[in-house]
């Protein structure tokens, strides 16, 4: 087999394997367009008979709620990603400095955290009777701000960086934040890339920190209001005296359309980042 059909039979390889990861996401938007009696009739179809755009029509009945959380998700995101980053860089490149005399405490220290945590009780107290951030951004901000697992991705990552090229640095008059700044960020763009959008993710999907801290619908998040509408959904499929009512309504095109409208800006973001998120996830797993 030369290397020419080799190269045919991978391109058909990773082109079904392109089609497989598709077809869910495919999968669900064509159901949150199709019409409950076509589910009932032939079941679950890439190919509907009949299609119907009811469950958008109920999930943006009030649109201003929908682009109040739109815009909250999207401060929070980006915010958090940003400080969440530097914050995340800093500390990992602080734990690879081998000459560091705290270097060792801070690993200890990431690695308590990475094992044990607080218990929720603890922590809603100090954040809402110590801290007072209940009912604000910032709740949903800092309180996933660092994870010692993106932590130690980050300092894996750096840890690749040769320490000579740091020392010439030192030696040609760099300061240390010159050498973080000009030097080790540069350099670890693909573990930034990673680890951001990992960052990116978690806040974006978030929804459990708005349902303990967030009362406030001026302050609810994309993720916490579409779960409020799919348990408003659930009670009234649930309760015998909306059955009537609830007989036609689109219950699993709104579930699907819910997915839809809240991964839509990841799908759209993802593209730019891939190549990045797989090159540093496959550095930072084998270096350090």
């Amino acid at each position: 087999m030369n290397a020419k059909t080799r190269k045919i039979i991978l391109y058909v390889i990773l082109g079904i394997i392109t089609v497989l990861w598709l077809i869910p996401i495919l999968f669900i938007f064509v159901m949150s367009v199709t019409s409950p009696d076509s589910i009932a009739e032939i079941g679950y179809s890439l190919f509907p008979r009949e299609l119907t755009f009811e469950a958008y029509t109920y999930l943006i009945k009030n649109p201003a709620q929908i682009l109040d959380s739109y815009k909250i998700s999207i401060i929070v995101t980006l915010t958090g990603t940003v400080a969440g980053l530097l914050i995340t860089t800093g500390l990992a490149y602080a734990m690879s400095r081998k000459d560091f005399l705290a270097s060792k405490t801070l690993n200890r220290y990431v690695t308590f955290a990475l094992l044990f945590h607080g218990g929720l009780i603890p922590t809603y107290i100090v954040v809402t009777q110590w801290l007072h951030l209940g009912n604000t951004l910032w709740v949903l901000i800092l309180t996933m701000l660092v994870s010692p697992w993106n932590v130690f991705l980050m300092r894996s990552f750096i840890s690749g960086i040769p320490m000579e090229l740091l020392e010439a640095a030192f030696i040609d008059g760099a300061t240390e934040f010159q050498t973080y700044y000009k030097i080790v960020l540069p350099l670890a763009k693909a573990g930034l890339a990673s680890v951001g959008l990992l960052i990116m993710f978690g806040y974006w999907n978030d929804w459990y920190q708005g349902m303990l801290y967030i009362d406030d619908m001026k302050l609810t998040p994309l993720p916490l209001l579409l779960y409020k509408i799919i348990s408003n959904i659930q009670y009234v499929m649930q309760n015998a005296q909306y059955m009537n009512t609830a007989n036609n309504f689109p219950t699993i095109g709104a579930r699907m359309a819910t997915c839809v409208i809240s991964i839509a800006p990841m799908l759209a973001a993802f593209p730019f980042f891939q190549k990045y998120l797989a090159k540093g996830l496959t550095l930072g797993s084998v270096k350090g």
